[in-house]
């Protein structure tokens, strides 16, 4: 299932967050926001022999040290003219209209008045700009915290224009926020905890960010919400860095999406389960309380097990949880003999997906669902074939090998070594060797 099923789960239920960049600034001003280089270069242009020094610092447009650092220098050489860095570039930012490009992510953002916004940006387009006279509540270092905050939440991470003199932008800026952890760096870890995540126009090249992203990893491997993080890209990501993403971060890739078409399709998505996320009290909840078990006829249907890791997602409940495991087990262990009735060639594809998606969101090694879902592996694998065979699913097989890059990297490993050891048709071998 595509990851707009999830998302938009989250944002009906009030808990989908945006963590954006420069790139998304750039997008929504149709790329007339400079970027960090473009501002340096802007300030360095204030001093006398700026053109000097922006070929020291920036030869062939390509920064010799750290961004940070570079602005640190800068920094020194104007404030012995008495010019200060924080409030040009404030001043710079603070001269950016939106764009053209504006109008899907401005129709978006009005839509839904419980958003979140974390972003790096110093720039006020979000709340000035895109939400006009939307109901907002900006935070920023620098001002007070507000303890009533109504409509959509904006966090600038980094400071913003409001208050130039607490902007991060040399390294000695950073190297304080990083060793001197504020409310909003733990306020970040808060929001990451509680909300789906989608990051937007940024390039994770900040260590403090990452450090955040390895630490939520580590935490919480092998709860379903361990992947509730995802990085879009408007290119194509190669597999090898989608797999790094995933071990280090816990980031699932949206890639060759553009920005407008990714909000046009999460909000269509969200028109499409809306009616279905009321659905948590009266079908959830006595199943996990045991006073309720899913009916066949409702596990029969392909789009069941989605519905259900989202709304156990979308509601902050757990893999690691007891009875979400006992619930998740039972699930398999009937799905996998719902497969034995006469011609029930579709719950064979149904299953591969269900395991393919379950496998893409949480790594299965050392939990106690794994053996039931090796087990249902193997009865998916023994039992569909590449080619149209009477009696095995070719639909099955397309299921997995399409989606075998979907799982995590830890569970290609984990299904490899099993089918291997339990003994793998040409067919199998030709899902795990591709």
């Amino acid at each position: 299932m595509e990851p707009y099923y999830e998302l938009a789960f989250a944002l009906e239920s009030k808990s989908l967050c945006f963590f954006v960049g420069t790139g998304f600034s750039m997008h929504v001003t149709d790329g007339k926001a400079p970027n960090w280089i473009g501002l340096l270069k802007d300030c360095a242009n204030q001093l006398e022999d700026g053109d000097k020094l922006i070929e020291q610092l920036f030869p062939n447009n390509n920064p010799i040290m750290p961004l940070e650092e570079c602005a640190s220098i800068i920094q020194a050489k104007m404030h012995s003219k008495g010019l200060c860095l924080h409030s040009k570039i404030a001043s710079r930012i603070n001269k950016v209209e939106l764009g053209n490009n504006v109008t899907v992510v401005q129709g978006f953002v009005k839509k839904f008045n419980d958003l979140k916004f974390i972003t790096t940006n110093y720039d006020l387009l979000i709340e000035k700009k895109i939400l006009e006279s939307k109901s907002v509540t900006s935070y920023s270092i620098g001002y007070p915290i507000n303890r009533q905050p109504k409509g959509i939440q904006v966090y600038h991470v980094h400071g913003s224009v409001k208050y130039p003199k607490k902007m991060i932008v040399t390294a000695d800026d950073y190297f304080k926020f990083i060793n001197n952890p504020d409310y909003f760096s733990h306020k970040v870890e808060t929001l990451f905890e509680e909300n789906s995540v989608v990051i937007i126009g940024y390039s994770l090249g900040d260590v403090n960010f990452k450090s955040i992203l390895n630490k939520l990893r580590c935490n919480r491997q092998h709860d379903i919400n361990r992947q509730h993080l995802f990085y879009l890209s408007r290119s194509a990501v190669e597999q090898h860095v989608k797999d790094y993403y995933d071990r280090s971060y816990g980031l699932r890739v949206i890639d060759g999406v553009e920005i407008d078409d990714f909000f046009l399709a999460l909000e269509k998505k969200h028109q499409d389960i809306k009616p279905r996320v009321d659905k948590h009290e009266e079908l959830l909840l006595p199943v996990l309380e045991k006073r309720a078990k899913f009916t066949d006829g409702y596990l029969k249907k392909n789009e069941s097990f989605f519905e259900i890791i989202a709304l156990l997602s979308a509601n902050g409940i757990l893999v690691s949880h007891p009875r979400v495991i006992e619930m998740l087990t039972d699930i398999f262990e009937r799905k996998r003999g719902l497969t034995n009735a006469s011609g029930a060639w579709d719950q064979y594809v149904h299953l591969a997906k269900w395991l393919l998606h379950i496998g893409s969101i949480m790594d299965i090694r050392g939990t106690p669902l794994e053996d039931t879902y090796l087990k249902a592996v193997k009865r998916s694998f023994d039992n569909m074939s590449k080619k149209k065979t009477l009696g095995l699913s070719w639909h099955a097989f397309k299921a997995w090998k399409s989606g075998w890059y979907h799982l995590t990297y830890e569970n290609r490993v984990l299904i490899s070594d099993y089918m291997v050891d339990e003994g793998i048709n040409d067919d199998g071998k030709d899902v795990i060797e591709q």
